[in-house]
């Protein structure tokens, strides 16, 4: 593949974006069969950055090659030596000794290449730490402490499928990218009503989905078995797992509501947290066997809290919890889109759209402007970024003082 398809983005042969289950699972099989994880100390390297730009036309790159002293480093990098992607060469710069700022690296880096690389040397190679080095498909993508727990998210996908298809669950949406993967799962046995009004509604009656963004419900699995059980205020519990494997956040697992007629997901609170730090690793190569076996208790504990999610009484507290906001009048709506702008950040064209989401469809109401905070987020190719909106809707569900 090598084209954008309907489901995401394509860039080489690594697939990413917000899509479907099946576009998970095709890439996170192909990046096993790529991985290579090792940790060596750093004095086996020599750090060299490229004098020119690379094909693509993008900044010159950083690579690391093995050093006199790096003879088991040669076996997992080759003579001639691995690039490392942007992030990488970010969390390179953290764990220099002393540190380099990240953007005076990479300003050095585009610059002035060949002192960019003599510093790397000095400061990183030179400094004697142990560290992990995550490689796919021939680049570096982490460069991480060698106390770092790999939990992989093929083997955490596949544990939390099973909870979810012994619980009647189904997945909404899958997303990946090089900082995390995400999947959102839904039953349709479980569900509650909130009395809300609308501005207005889909022609022809309700139906599920009907108030959603055409293009979001087109790349992911939201509609593949058929529309949602209820009517127009129908809610289903959601559930949230999200891990990094090149250390930008943890393992994490959160719970929300779905909004059957627009398929808005707003998150209202965490039930497992874990921090990527197990026991110091020893140097060499690692297997999917040996990751798969570190990771088996953080595997249980993530299936044991979508188990709990599905728990009608877990649910029907978190539906009390949200419900005064349906309650919560707005009398000021541009002001209060003026403070939800604020919080997250939004450049005028996103306000705008967020005001005209809220005025147009929803409710006067703090439930009805975090509606229109979430539907947002489907129009957000960044599911890091989609993942903002969703948790502050699911905090304006719960906190409706945020913004009266």
């Amino acid at each position: 593949m090598n084209e954008e398809t309907n489901t995401g983005q394509v860039v080489g042969e690594y697939w990413s974006g917000r899509g479907s289950l099946p576009d998970l699972v095709a890439e996170l099989e192909r990046q096993k069969e790529s991985k290579i994880d090792f940790v060596a100390d750093c004095r086996s390297l020599s750090a060299i950055a490229t004098e020119e730009g690379t094909e693509d036309g993008s900044a010159p790159r950083m690579r690391l090659f093995p050093s006199k002293e790096g003879a088991q480093v040669r076996e997992f990098i080759g003579a001639e030596g691995i690039e490392l992607g942007d992030s990488a060469f970010a969390q390179l710069c953290d764990r220099s000794d002393p540190s380099i700022p990240v953007r005076y690296g990479r300003k050095l880096l585009a610059v002035n290449p060949f002192v960019a690389g003599t510093l790397a040397e000095e400061t990183f190679c030179r400094s004697g730490n142990r560290r992990l080095f995550r490689c796919l498909d021939g680049r570096v993508r982490a460069v991480l402490s060698d106390q770092y727990r790999m939990v992989d998210n093929y083997d955490l996908a596949f544990s939390a499928l099973e909870a979810v298809q012994a619980a009647d669950g189904e997945v909404i949406e899958a997303a990946l990218s090089e900082r995390s993967m995400k999947l959102k799962f839904t039953t349709r046995s479980i569900f509650d009503t909130l009395e809300t009004t609308r501005s207005s509604g889909p022609s022809g009656g309700w139906y599920s989905g009907g108030l959603g963004s055409p293009d979001y419900l087109r790349k992911v699995s939201a509609k593949t078995r058929g529309d949602l059980p209820g009517g127009p205020g129908t809610i289903h519990p959601i559930v949230t797992l999200s891990n990094s494997e090149t250390g930008h956040g943890g393992i994490r697992v959160r719970l929300g509501i779905l909004q059957a007629v627009c398929f808005n997901i707003a998150t209202v609170e965490t039930v497992v947290s874990e921090i990527h730090l197990g026991g110091r690793l020893d140097s060499g190569v690692f297997s999917d066997e040996t990751r798969s076996a570190d990771s088996k208790a953080i595997f249980l504990k993530s299936r044991d809290a979508i188990r709990a999610a599905f728990c009608p009484k877990k649910f029907a507290s978190m539906v009390s919890k949200i419900r005064k906001s349906t309650e919560t009048p707005i009398e000021a709506p541009s002001a209060a889109v003026g403070i939800v702008a604020e919080r997250l950040d939004l450049d005028e064209e996103r306000k705008a759209e967020l005001l005209e989401h809220f005025l147009g469809t929803y409710a006067r109401t703090a439930f009805g402007l975090a509606s229109a905070v979430t539907r947002v987020a489907q129009d957000v190719d960044d599911s890091d970024r989609a993942e903002e909106f969703e948790n502050f809707g699911g905090e304006l569900m719960t906190n409706p003082t945020l913004v009266v």
